[in-house]
């Protein structure tokens, strides 16, 4: 009788686990570049068109326990779609009790977007990378939050170096500050509590500064036509996925010594050996035509990792 009563405990549990995922918006891609190159993709995991109104993204700044700036959100997102919304600063503003020009978005980086703030400082989209953000309903229910709240991890943000993941003095392993991450397409749900530690690598994929690439487009276990993922020990992100230009970028945290791609009738398009490893490989030709291709990658300690990539 105790291990059945433990049993069902322990289904409840699973169930209302299970039940959290897929079920709501989350962030998807977080842009924190040079200037006020600042924007958050939004997920819609669901099956079902959601009003954009009843949402709010907003700001802690530097470790703030209560919010300091936000912006509501407006339209419809629809099923297993994302919304873009970056900072609207469009022109130069001189800031007098600073001394220095505020400088404008990228208008590459502002034509991506969906959503826009005012462009009149403060607004939620002028983060920085020491800032936490959260995605919440207008009722004050929180659907995901970006860092911790409450907690100032210092001008240089967060890293994914333990015990404490701040980047202190060294801005260069830094994960929040002047980088573009990418949701790892295994969450499928926000982090609806503030945690205890904020383990930046553990959900997130990292590529470079001022990359806006792969915005516009999420590749999530929710809804996606992929390949089925089993758990794997490297960070690693291919983008863009679709793409449109003939071009694909593969970054990972390990060193990468193989990359073949076959087409879907199983013929083999594209290979290239590395033989020192890269973290980084460019893949561009005329080879790529309008489809789906496989992608394997073979790392160095002979690990393999296998997507799926989309041209358009």
């Amino acid at each position: 009788m105790k291990k059945l009563l433990l049993f069902i405990i322990s289904l409840f549990f699973s169930l209302a686990i299970f039940s959290q995922e897929c079920s709501d918006l989350f962030i998807s891609e977080y842009v924190e570049g040079s200037g006020n190159n600042k924007a958050l993709e939004i997920y819609n995991p669901t099956s079902e068109d959601i009003d954009l109104s009843a949402y709010t993204v907003r700001r802690y700044s530097n470790g703030s326990p209560v919010f300091t700036d936000e912006v509501q959100l407006s339209g419809t997102i629809q099923a297993y779609d994302v919304v873009v919304v970056t900072n609207g600063q469009t022109d130069s503003v001189w800031v007098s009790n600073g001394g220095y020009w505020s400088l404008p978005i990228d208008s590459v980086l502002y034509n991506l977007g969906d959503l826009h703030c005012s462009g009149i400082y403060p607004t939620a989209m002028y983060f920085n990378g020491n800032d936490a953000l959260t995605l919440e309903k207008i009722t004050g229910e929180v659907v995901d939050i970006f860092g911790k709240i409450g907690t100032d991890p210092g001008s240089n943000g967060w890293n994914d170096i333990p015990p404490t993941y701040f980047a202190g003095d060294q801005f260069w392993t830094s994960w929040t500050k002047d980088q573009t991450l990418i949701r790892k397409s295994t969450v499928k749900n926000g982090v609806m509590a503030n945690p205890e530690v904020f383990m930046v690598n553990v959900e997130w994929d990292s590529i470079a500064k001022n990359d806006f690439d792969s915005l516009g487009y999420h590749r999530c276990d929710c809804g996606y036509l992929g390949i089925s993922q089993n758990a794997f020990k490297h960070s690693i992100v291919m983008y863009p996925n679709p793409s449109t230009n003939k071009t694909v970028t593969i970054s990972a945290s390990a060193r990468i010594e193989t990359v073949s791609i076959v087409n879907q009738i199983g013929q083999i398009v594209y290979t290239e050996n590395f033989s020192s490893g890269k973290k980084s490989v460019v893949i561009k030709g005329d080879f790529f035509t309008e489809g789906i291709y496989f992608v394997t990658v073979r790392f160095v300690d002979d690990s393999q990792y296998v997507d799926k990539l989309i041209i358009r």
